[in-house]
């Protein structure tokens, strides 16, 4: 009889012509897809090498100018090593993940406690607590499960294709010091480009019969648009990192917590590999279809799936199903209108905001170190936020106590909103 140690022993067979091409083939897949990732890479660093070496040629012309001669190419070849090195950092430097897994999705539940304490000032769509369903691990707040790189990023900002993976918490300082160091390079080498271009119009001197006049005008035209459209680019990130906003959270609305909750607790739910779970009614099939069709109207955010808040539910009559249905479209519909007068939960001050990026050194602010504050789960709130949240939870429970009263007087039974938690302390898990 064969044992394991035999049949681990004896060598395998010999692979077929057909699987030796479908490998071959698999790895020129691989090959291609990698290369169409990292192309930009090489895009980046071969330009800027081409633009440094025209532009400090110029300073070592025999006819430069006064203030484009040597000191213009030194300024020039500085600040081409601290955007290559802001850029390199920024490539290769992770950005941060909740789940402790890295890249892949999980298939099997987790019911691990959390390694760090989180605040949760945000919930879903749905008003519940944000927990990916791909990543299986909990959310922290402004953290967002990237489809590319098939994870979730801890302050994600968005997922740029220039670095080839996704801007977050600790590579945001260096993609930012990437965007503002090219585009004073940009600005330089159009400067030193003009100026030259200028000198040789108006002068009586003849052109050398070399290549070097046609660089000194594609680095005049180059270094004008990609200096415009990066500087307006870097101004807006600038602006939103001393409000304290994220890419996400300026052009998507943020859900907050409601008012009238005192903290979320976390639903674990069982996810099967083939499991019933799978199966989707005809309405979520076409929900899904419509998603599909217009990404982003309708599609829930990205590890989140959308429920029904009577599923699950015990049997009730048709008049409390209604009831209660229209009480739960009212309170989503108040939380969402609270939510948007309540202004940004991470705004602390400019001056904070700034430092939490840039570190608490402002003499390393512009050198491209790894150095922002904070660990991507807990996050000081806006003492505003604090404040306006509390005021809606007074006016919430002074219409919930009116409503009561009413019922009560109209002899509609005893409270039925009695699932509220008035106290609004404590809403970090």
């Amino acid at each position: 009889m064969a044992t394991l140690a035999s049949l681990a022993a004896s060598p395998s067979p010999p692979s077929s012509p057909t699987r030796r091409r479908k490998s071959f083939f698999r790895r020129c897949e691989r090959l291609c897809c990698s290369t169409i990732i990292y192309f930009p890479l090489l895009f980046i660093y071969s330009l800027t090498s081409w633009a440094v070496w025209v532009e400090a040629s110029i300073g070592f012309l025999p006819r430069a100018s006064s203030w484009t001669g040597r000191a213009s190419s030194i300024l020039g070849i500085a600040l081409y090593a601290l955007l290559n090195s802001s850029y390199s950092i920024a490539v290769f430097t992770d950005p941060g993940s909740p789940s402790g897994a890295g890249y892949g999705y999980s298939q099997l539940p987790t019911s691990e406690p959390a390694a760090h304490p989180y605040t949760s000032f945000t919930v879903k769509s749905t008003g519940d607590l944000r927990f990916c369903k791909k990543c299986q691990c909990k959310k922290p707040d402004r953290t967002h499960h990237c489809s590319t790189c098939r994870r979730c990023v801890l302050k994600m900002d968005h997922h740029c294709p220039w670095l080839a993976t996704c801007v977050g918490l600790r590579n945001y300082k260096p993609f930012l010091l990437f965007l503002i160091h090219t585009s004073l390079f940009c600005w330089l080498c159009f400067a030193v480009t003009a100026t030259w271009l200028w000198t040789e119009i108006f002068s009586d001197a003849q052109f050398e019969e070399t290549l070097m006049p046609v660089n000194y005008i594609m680095l005049a035209v180059l270094s004008g648009i990609i200096g415009l459209v990066l500087t307006g680019f870097a101004a807006w990130h600038v602006y939103m990192t001393s409000q304290g906003r994220t890419t996400i959270e300026t052009l998507e609305s943020t859900r907050y917590l409601s008012p009238l909750k005192k903290s979320m607790q976390q639903q674990q739910e069982r996810h099967y590999v083939n499991g019933e779970r799978d199966h989707h009614t005809f309405g979520e099939q076409l929900v899904e279809i419509h998603a599909n069709m217009l990404p982003g109207v309708t599609r829930t955010e990205e590890g989140e799936e959308r429920s029904s808040p009577l599923r699950g539910a015990p049997m009730l009559s048709w008049e409390e199903r209604e009831r209660r249905r229209d009480q739960e479209r009212y309170d989503q519909y108040r939380d969402e209108k609270d939510s948007e007068r309540l202004p940004n939960a991470f705004d602390v001050g400019w001056r904070k905001n700034l430092s939490h990026v840039f570190g608490p050194s402002p003499a390393l602010w512009l050198i491209p170190v790894c150095n922002s504050m904070g660990d991507g789960w807990s996050w000081e709130p806006n003492p505003k936020w604090i404040q306006s949240r509390e005021q809606i939870r007074r006016e919430r429970e002074a219409e919930v106590n009116a409503q009561q009263q009413r019922e009560t007087a109209a002899g509609w039974g005893q409270n039925v909103s009695n699932s509220w938690d008035y106290s609004s302390s404590g809403a970090s898990s």
